[in-house]
């Protein structure tokens, strides 16, 4: 396979080249209380020629290489048809190098049966459902992916990478009167089934949290210091400043780009945000991007200054940086554009118990909601709160919303936690034009933080 890309690339009269081959073993298991909603194994074969011409790119995807030469035309033709652009790309080192699997020989997820996968999930589900009567109703789902992809371009960049990821969650709706509430779990592994199956150890605590939830007070809108939990605080910097970080999305924004100018200073001094896909078997993580180019960790917020973006090669020439090795694709259907990898608050130098002292009056929030982020504005849902009075934390509260501006909630952030937690089961979207690149592998993380002058509503 090698040598078939070397000689596609060669023979390519683009000013540059790359392509892209993928094999994919996918299994899923997903049940809704007692019923099987899936139950499968697929396999998926494909590529893609990317040719870029006189600045402009031209894309094709394929499933059958045997007509590579052809396909490699046609993504000229596309290029040319383009017209003149304005695309360069950031010199980078080419590289030849082969990337394999570190999963645990003894504890191999792919040697697990999709029967067995069945039964594990099944008996989550129906242990959720059986637990109590306040529980009306369950979930659990997982889904596996075993990826072999060959990469060449006309730079002389060859690769062959070879990974798994393997994530799943259980959730558990309760209802009490005419309250209902739901909560979820997640979970993930790069390399064992047991980081999977030790879910089933958590299930008494999701049961008995969403027992209480349904009988909790809703929210006191209003302004509160509030404490976040490393889940939702993972979410939150993910969704309101980490897409903010990806370069693509401030290029064309001539006011989000004065916004995010190297220096500028959106925190205090012990707040500092990273990306970078280098970590070791996290869900986001991997030693090449979908360019060639060698993953990175980039310090996106350093001690309250911002100090850098996230880039593909196109996006770094046009802003005259450098390559961080964040062009990703969830697959051969799509191009490559700029994503996050494993984005994360670095760890601070205070404690939980230093972070509840001198609250009179605030919230500890807890758990992943969903969010919306507009040009610096953010609406975060949580699952729950727990009352926090005169530094003692109190019962637990329902149906609040978080929403301010980025830029201001950042500055706001008075404490950062020293106990680093990190997601492996996270999925992120993105649309380019009217696509929408989901779910691509990434993971999240953060300690506790606290953040001052909160807007907190209801739903």
């Amino acid at each position: 396979m090698k040598s078939i890309l070397k000689q596609a690339v060669a023979e390519s009269r683009a000013d540059f080249v790359e392509i892209r081959l993928e094999d994919t073993a996918k299994a899923g298991v997903s049940f809704s209380g007692k019923d099987l909603k899936k139950a499968q194994s697929t396999r998926d074969y494909g590529g893609y020629v990317r040719a870029l011409i006189n600045g402009s790119w031209g894309f094709v995807s394929f499933n059958n290489p045997d007509k590579l030469r052809e396909f490699v035309r046609a993504a000229e033709e596309r290029a040319v048809a383009a017209g003149k652009g304005s695309v360069r790309l950031a010199p980078v080192n080419p590289v030849e190098d082969s990337v394999e699997l570190t999963i645990d020989p003894k504890d191999d997820p792919r040697n697990v049966s999709l029967e067995e996968k069945v039964a594990l999930f099944r008996r989550m589900s129906n242990s959720i459902l059986k637990s109590s009567p306040t529980v009306i109703s369950s979930g659990a789902n997982y889904v596996e992916d075993e990826r072999r992809i060959f990469y060449a371009n006309s730079e002389g960049t060859c690769i062959k990478m070879h990974g798994f990821w393997g994530a799943g969650g259980v959730s558990a709706i309760g209802r009490h009167e005419n309250v209902v509430q739901s909560i979820y779990s997640g979970f993930g592994t790069r390399k064992s089934w047991n980081d999977i199956a030790q879910a089933e150890m958590t299930l008494d605590d999701l049961c008995r949290d969403v027992s209480d939830l349904v009988k909790a007070k809703p929210v006191e809108g209003g302004r509160y210091t509030v404490i976040l939990d490393p889940r939702l605080s993972g979410v939150f910097i993910h969704e309101a400043f980490g897409h903010l970080s990806e370069a693509d999305n401030v290029t064309d924004n001539q006011k989000l780009l004065n916004q995010m100018t190297l220096g500028t200073r959106f925190g205090q001094d012990h707040f500092s945000v990273l990306d970078g896909g280098t970590l070791t078997d996290e869900r986001g993580s991997f030693k090449y991007d979908d360019e060639g180019v060698p993953s990175s960790m980039t310090y996106l917020i350093r001690e309250g200054k911002l100090a850098g973006r996230l880039h593909t090669r196109d996006t770094a020439a046009a802003m005259g940086e450098q390559p961080t090795g964040n062009a990703r694709t969830i697959n051969y259907r799509f191009s490559p554009i700029c994503r996050m990898s494993n984005t994360f608050i670095a760890p601070g130098p205070h404690s939980f118990e230093q972070m509840l002292e001198g609250i009179s009056d605030g919230l500890y929030v807890v758990g992943g909601g969903s969010g919306n982020t507009s040009k610096g504005l953010f609406t975060f849902s949580a699952e729950r709160a727990r009352v926090i009075k005169n530094g003692k934390l109190g019962g637990w509260i329902r149906d609040l919303t978080l929403s301010g501006n980025v830029f201001e909630t950042l500055k706001d952030i008075d404490m950062v936690g020293n106990d680093l937690q990190r997601s492996r089961s996270g999925g992120c979207g993105k649309s380019v034009g009217a696509r929408m690149q989901y779910p691509l592998s990434v993971s999240m993380g953060s300690p506790h933080i606290r953040i001052q002058n909160v807007l907190i509503g209801g739903r």
